[in-house]
């Protein structure tokens, strides 16, 4: 199997180099009005800003991805652009046009527009999104990580932000931005910083470490995703240990005990806690292909709240109003926590992280 990735990886960079020399060759420099009517930004990052826009001559909107030469060079421009073109085939990863060109301050190549947003647009904070909204997401990008993986890359950016919609409903959704993609066993440096979507092996890199790049990173960003879709919440700051809710997580993982679920994980059905245990497991080689998902779609993933237990908890929450007594004690001192961790999350440490 080792030799089979070496020979896909060693193949899709010699691909990679040939669209790169060619997009070198065909690269020009334009002026962006004299073909395009900006209309909007779509989104603004450190490389530089997406700019919707119609294209003069046949009145399409189209997508712009301006990189300032000032942040990026011409070779990684070259790289996401070619990457772009190659992947773009598949039916839910965004379109790239063939056309890349540079101006005074920036490199640009021409993309579809997500019509509808991204997926974080439509995900309410603490709520999160229709759960058969989020089985279709799963289906179609699972698709195109798998696709991905199958020719050796790897996408190291996988979060709502990049997620196109198509529309509103998510039947159709498209994977987008390929900046930090890059070849499998390629070697990657650690990062300064640590956000929810890392895995851990990154996250506890030493400042001078590396690591050698496995799909795997890309299936622990897709768990993570899941979870935030579901929830409207991040699973934790960070998957480092001095983070609790992860090591909440880690520990809960240790026992393989599906009942004993931390707090932020008791929502979901046991089915979907295999699923995340399998999807999430700390360790990168115990990690299910993207694809395992799919096979738990059938399967309900959140646990369905009764009018009863609606009931129960809006008298247990009425009564933890009430003056404090030595009678009532027990009663307030947890229906307290019930309170604090589904009014306010972000009052007790390890809550779980809200989306903004």
């Amino acid at each position: 199997m080792a030799a089979t990735i070496q020979e896909i990886t060693k193949e899709m960079a010699k691909l990679l180099l040939h669209l790169i020399s060619l997009a070198s060759k065909n690269l020009k420099r334009l002026e962006l009005t004299d073909h395009y009517d900006p209309i909007r930004d779509l989104g603004k990052g450190s490389y530089g800003n997406v700019l919707m826009a119609k294209h003069r001559k046949s009145g399409q909107a189209v997508a712009l991805k301006m990189m300032g030469k000032n942040k990026t060079g011409l070779e990684n421009f070259l790289q996401e652009f070619a990457i772009s073109i190659y992947l773009c085939s598949h039916p839910h990863i965004i379109g790239t046009y063939g056309v890349a060109f540079d101006t005074v301050s920036h490199f640009v190549f021409v993309q579809e527009v997500g019509t509808a947003g991204n997926l974080l647009s439509i995900i309410q904070p603490k709520v999160g999104i229709r759960e058969e909204l989020v089985k279709r997401c799963v289906v179609q990008l699972a698709s195109a990580l798998e696709f991905m993986h199958s020719k050796g890359l790897v996408h190291r950016d996988i979060k709502t932000d990049n997620i196109l919609l198509m529309d509103r409903e998510c039947h159709c959704i498209k994977l987008a931005d390929f900046g930090l993609t890059q070849l499998q066993s390629t070697r990657i440096p650690s990062m300064s910083f640590v956000i929810p979507y890392m895995p851990p092996e990154i996250s506890i890199l030493e400042p001078s470490g590396q690591l050698i790049l496995h799909h795997s990173l890309d299936v622990w960003s897709f768990g993570v995703l899941v979870y935030i879709a579901l929830t409207g919440c991040f699973p934790w700051n960070g998957a480092v240990l001095h983070d609790q809710k992860y090591r909440e997580y880690v520990s809960w993982q240790f026992r393989k005990d599906i009942s004993q679920a931390p707090t932020g994980w008791k929502k979901f059905t046991p089915e979907a806690k295999k699923m995340f245990f399998q999807v999430l497991a700390p360790c990168p080689t115990e990690r299910c292909s993207v694809m395992e998902v799919v096979k738990y779609i059938h399967f309900p993933w959140k646990v369905e709240i009764l009018p009863d237990d609606i009931a129960r908890n809006s008298k247990t929450m009425q009564e933890s109003k009430r003056p404090h007594n030595d009678r009532t004690e027990a009663t307030t001192n947890s229906s307290s926590m019930v309170v604090l961790e589904n009014e306010n999350p972000s009052l007790s440490i390890g809550a779980e992280v809200e989306l903004t």
